[in-house]
């Protein structure tokens, strides 16, 4: 299996054209396509419905919704998106916040090895305002605390989530462009029907979490028929975010 990336250093997008609308599309390694060729990927699959448009991968492993909304902004800086896209994981509510069982995985003396010394997440101002913080990856009383106790429930970090929503899409709205969000995974599904409930417009996306539709047992990846029935759903999204 061959992933390609491209001279921008995106995951490659086959068959895209020269000219034509470009539509973000920005989530984690179920956009990116891990353990997929570059046609099979959600974005290789918009592309072949949608020849006359211009398909961005915008998908990068292990990253949340802070930092899609973090590239996007640099994105509609350089003018380089004309609709935009937010795909989301049930992962992603401990990835906006410094989460544990997302900061201890930062613990890896590979994140040094990559330059990787901050993580951007998401905080509430007193007045409710969403800010974005930079905390320091290394955290090493996380390897022998239990801080599980002092942990925000989920309705909380669902509320989180949403809140970092609406800022991206009051983003996009600002520079002119339209803006779509969707969930993607069944992991937990109650986790997954929350998230739906308390997201305006968050279009479920989601396939079963089987070993027809994910890389089971060994990856819990869109598997080739997952990310077509994904890439299936998503097509309303890509037209209505279309100028």
């Amino acid at each position: 299996m061959l992933q390609t990336i491209d001279a921008e250093g995106w995951r490659r997008v086959p068959n895209r054209p020269s000219t034509g609308p470009r539509i973000g599309v920005y989530g984690c390694s179920f956009v990116y396509g891990t353990g997929l060729t570059d046609e099979e990927t959600v974005c290789g699959r918009l592309q072949a419905a949608r020849p006359g448009l211009r398909i961005l991968n915008r998908g990068i492993g292990g990253q949340g919704t802070v930092q899609n909304l973090l590239q996007m902004r640099r994105d509609i800086a350089a003018g380089a998106v004309d609709g935009v896209i937010f795909c989301s994981i049930a992962d992603h509510r401990f990835r906006i916040v410094p989460h544990p069982s997302r900061m201890r995985a930062f613990q890896n003396g590979e994140w040094y090895r990559l330059g990787v010394e901050h993580v951007p997440v998401a905080r509430h101002a007193p007045d409710g305002r969403l800010r974005i913080v930079y905390v320091p990856i290394w955290q090493p009383a996380l390897g022998v605390a239990d801080v599980s106790v002092f942990l925000p429930d989920d309705f909380l970090l669902i509320r989180t989530y949403t809140d970092v929503i609406a800022q991206a899409r009051a983003d996009a709205t600002a520079a002119g462009l339209s803006f779509a969000a969707a969930l993607l995974d069944r992991v937990q599904p109650e986790v997954s029907e929350a998230m739906l409930a308390a997201t305006p417009d968050l279009l479920d996306a989601t396939v079963p979490y089987d070993e027809t539709h994910h890389l089971l047992p060994r990856d819990a990846h869109p598997a080739p028929l997952g990310a077509e029935k994904i890439a299936d759903r998503l097509l309303s999204l890509v037209d209505r975010v279309t100028p």
